[in-house]
This record gives structure tokens, C-alpha cells and sequence, in this order.
């Protein structure tokens, strides 16, 4: 190894026979308990709040809606719309 300094695999093989001896190539195996613990946990959850549930609606919800319920509703939905409490479950980003 110390003739011919450009020899990689030499050198490669020089660190892997230092490391055997040395027992430092033994790998640490991760259990899935050690992955699971490694990755963030939130400490907050979100629920949601009364006041949001009064002013959705859902377009599934609206769909099964006859004449007389929408026009009874209507302001209250669009008012949804645009305040982006509207639920587009059906068509998605379709629309």
C-alpha cells in the first residue's frame, strides 16, 4: 500500500481489515421500534371546533338536497363558498 498511493483498492481493503480487527464493521441492526421512535410525534391534535361544523356543507350533502331544502339553504351555502368552508367531496379538484 505505501508503493503505490494511487491504488484505492488496496487502500479499501487496508480500512476494511483495520475495521475486522478492530470489530468496529459490526452493523447496528434497527429494530422497527427503533424506526418508529426516531420519527416526530406531534403533541397537539387538532379537533375540530363547534362553530366550523355550523357553517359547512358538503357538495355529496347538497347533491341529495331537494329544490325546497336548497332554496332554504342557499344563502347559508354559498355563504360556505365563499368563506372556503364548502366540502367539494364529489367532483374534487375537477371542478
Amino acid at each position: 500500500m505505501y508503493e503505490n498511493d494511487t491504488d484505492f483498492v488496496s487502500a479499501s481493503r487496508a480500512i476494511d481489515l483495520y475495521k475486522a480487527d478492530k470489530g468496529l464493521n459490526k452493523r447496528k441492526t434497527r429494530s422497527d421500534k427503533d424506526a418508529a421512535t426516531s420519527v416526530g410525534v406531534r403533541n397537539s391534535s387538532s379537533a375540530p371546533s363547534n362553530d366550523d361544523a355550523d357553517g359547512t356543507f358538503y357538495e355529496s350533502q347538497v347533491n341529495k338536497m331537494s329544490i325546497q331544502q336548497y332554496e332554504a339553504n342557499q344563502e347559508a351555502i354559498e355563504k360556505s363558498m365563499r368563506s372556503g368552508k364548502f366540502v367539494y367531496d364529489v367532483s374534487g379538484s375537477a371542478r
